[in-house]
């Protein structure tokens, strides 16, 4: 708060801890600020709200706020954002959640110039697809009713985050709901009166708004204002066919688009799911895929003879189906295997000048994800292009928004096989060890600096689903791993465990402390995760170190990871509560000097990949080492609910 009580600026700060950064957002009620945890580091969103001082307006606007940050404090799902304090300050209420680091895809839009490809809006809509499920499964229901690209950020790597559940409604109460909606993307139903009396509300209005918007994405029209018969002012779209505005565009998505967006809700979809299963198959919907099927029926259907004979022929039909599919999905196989292989002597050929790579996808890569459409039930193309995307030592964000589109069209179709685990373990990997998020200090969408450690921190929080779904996708008790090893080589398993750990720590340790839990256990169970990825002890549950991975940028990864928590005041202050005696931490930091500087000749001549990471641990040992004696020659610190209170 300022001294005035005039709310917040640039390098104030609120409630003594949450210095503010920037202001990354104002609305009509509402500005949202870019703070930083003092504490711990973590950057997260502040929304501010007057409540006070003008009257009833005020009143109104605080009951609002806090009712929908006390309804999203209900939600659990990785594309909501988490709401993790309420604070009423002045005239102020402050409600602070998750920073997403990201753009609307209104903005994003604007800044293309133009449309999105049909792919990318189809990822996109799939994703949004699961989290408007996720809200319509609830019980009661409950209807976002504000969906448009300007309440969906999309982060780097292609994932999405909805925000703004102002207007979001639990179906079912007594109380009669009012129309409220963005005129152009919401649903008759929302918006009208008469619409609202013939139709009711429910889920299907998300339905129609999600239709709406990816029409916006894929075509770069938005609601316009127009004049209606009676001549009053409203937003609308000009519903066109996509095609008449890009005649490009698949008519299988046309035909999901439109059913969508129908002004009476029966003729939309029944529901959330059955649109995302059409946007999946859009291509399959397709025109051209109709015809063909019908001529392959037709030249066929000329040769019956008979009843017995047609269905001899629809027999040879689906076997010949069926070869000439693995035909072409081998076929793009060897193909992309080929590419691969030139493409890696190219790397390693070019390694001692470092690494250049272009924004679009390689060969190889093409090939492995046109096998991957040809048939998505099948591993090997899968794992194949992850072998791509690490054969440079590099995961960029770009390659990363690739994959999760890949993943979501067509990821779940692999759950159940012998090797779903391995994948996923391996996908771990890449965002662990490998991705490239803003390393060596370039800038976030937001204009704030990212350290290469803060790097290796995001890295750990976004590998954490992958690892969740290879332990979940594992039965130890019956001998299945689903495709990870477990013999004494490498335990991966095991590895599994500490890794998830790692990515669970940075991704909780904020909220188990507000929510008046004791952090010390997770603190500790991080701190043998960490000597664990040192090779200082055992994993979790008894395995090899996970340390034994064999690629150099692994180890190297994951001692940034260690060395930038030891490294850290605060970390260095939570180990000492949980009990970490300063001799074990001094250890493992000569541990990480000494293992570091044994991969000299792998950073020298992988420079793109390893030297910021590699000079990070040798050159930053002795600032580290007075870090540590800093904190353990003073008082120890305790930490309650609400933050911390003295020695």
């Amino acid at each position: 708060m300022q001294a005035d009580g005039s709310g917040v600026g640039v390098g104030s700060r609120i409630d003594g801890k949450y210095e503010v950064l920037a202001q990354i957002g104002v609305g009509g009620m509402s500005t949202v600020w870019l703070a930083r945890d003092d504490r711990l580091g973590k950057l997260w969103a502040i929304k501010e709200t007057r409540s006070r001082g003008i009257g009833k307006r005020g009143l109104n606007n605080r009951n609002a706020v806090i009712a929908e940050a006390n309804f999203m404090k209900r939600l659990d799902h990785p594309a909501i954002p988490r709401v993790v304090d309420i604070l009423e300050r002045g005239d102020y209420v402050y409600v602070v959640m998750d920073y997403v680091d990201g753009r609307s895809l209104n903005e994003a839009l604007r800044e293309n110039g133009g449309p999105f490809d049909q792919e990318r809006v189809v990822a996109w809509g799939v994703q949004l697809c699961d989290v408007l499920a996720y809200l319509h499964s609830l019980d009661p229901p409950v209807v976002y009713r504000d969906l448009k690209p300007a309440n969906v950020m999309v982060r780097e790597d292609g994932s999405v985050r909805l925000i703004d559940f102002g207007i979001a409604t639990e179906l079912g109460g007594v109380q009669a709901v009012e129309l409220a909606g963005s005129r152009g993307y919401s649903a008759p139903e929302q918006v009208d009166a008469a619409a609202r009396e013939a139709y009711g509300l429910d889920a299907r209005a998300d339905v129609y708004a999600l239709g709406t918007t990816l029409y916006s994405l894929v075509t770069g029209e938005t609601p316009r204002r127009v004049e209606s018969p009676s001549g009053a002012e409203d937003y609308a779209f000009d519903l066109r066919p996509i095609r008449e505005l890009d005649p490009t565009l698949s008519d299988g998505l046309e035909r999901v688009l439109a059913k969508a967006v129908q002004a009476c809700p029966d003729d939309r979809y029944a529901s959330i799911a059955d649109m995302r299963y059409d946007l999946e198959h859009y291509q399959e919907l397709t025109w051209e895929h109709r015809v063909s099927l019908l001529r392959k029926v037709n030249a066929f259907r000329r040769r019956l003879r008979s009843a017995v004979f047609a269905f001899a022929v629809g027999v040879v039909l689906v076997v010949a189906g069926i070869a000439t599919g693995d035909y072409a999905y081998k076929s793009l196989l060897h193909q992309a295997s080929v590419a691969s292989r030139d493409e890696t002597g190219v790397i390693a050929g070019d390694a001692s000048r470092g690494i250049e790579r272009t924004a679009g996808p390689s060969e190889a890569e093409e090939l492995y994800e046109r096998a991957i459409a040809a048939d998505p039930s099948r591993m090997d193309a899968y794992q194949s292009l992850v072998d791509v995307f690490k054969s440079d030592e590099v995961f960029t964000s770009t390659e990363a928004q690739r994959w999760l589109q890949v993943w979501q069209m067509h990821g779940r179709k692999l759950e159940g096989d012998h090797a779903y685990a391995r994948l996923c373990y391996d996908v771990g990997i890449l965002f662990l060890c490998y991705y490239d998020y803003v390393g060596s200090g370039v800038l976030t969408s937001s204009g704030v600096g990212v350290s290469p450690g803060q790097s290796a921190v995001e890295n750990a929080s976004r590998s954490l689903e992958w690892f969740r779904r290879a332990r979940d996708a594992c039965n130890p008790t019956g001998g299945d791993y689903a495709g990870l090893v477990v013999d004494d080589a490498l335990d991966e398993y095991a590895a599994t465990e500490v890794y998830e750990i790692i990515g669970e720590f940075y991704t909780t340790i904020v909220t188990t402390s507000r929510e008046g839990r004791d952090p010390t256990d997770a603190y500790r169970e991080f701190w043998n995760a960490l000597g664990t990825c040192v090779g200082l002890g055992a994993t979790p549950s008894g395995g090899e170190p996970a340390v034994a991975q064999s690629e150099p940028i692994v180890r190297l990864r994951l001692y940034q990871v260690a060395f930038e928590s030891v490294n850290s005041p605060t970390y260095l202050e939570g180990f000492r509560r949980a009990g970490v005696s300063r001799d074990e931490v001094t250890d493992l930091l000569q541990r990480l000097e000494d293992e570091t500087e044994g991969l000299s000749d792998f950073a020298e001549t992988n420079p793109s990949a390893a030297d910021g990471i590699y000079n990070e641990i040798v050159q930053g040992h002795d600032a580290a080492l007075r870090n540590i004696e800093r904190t353990y020659a003073g008082p120890v610190v305790r930490m309650e609910a609400g933050g911390e209170v003295g020695p």
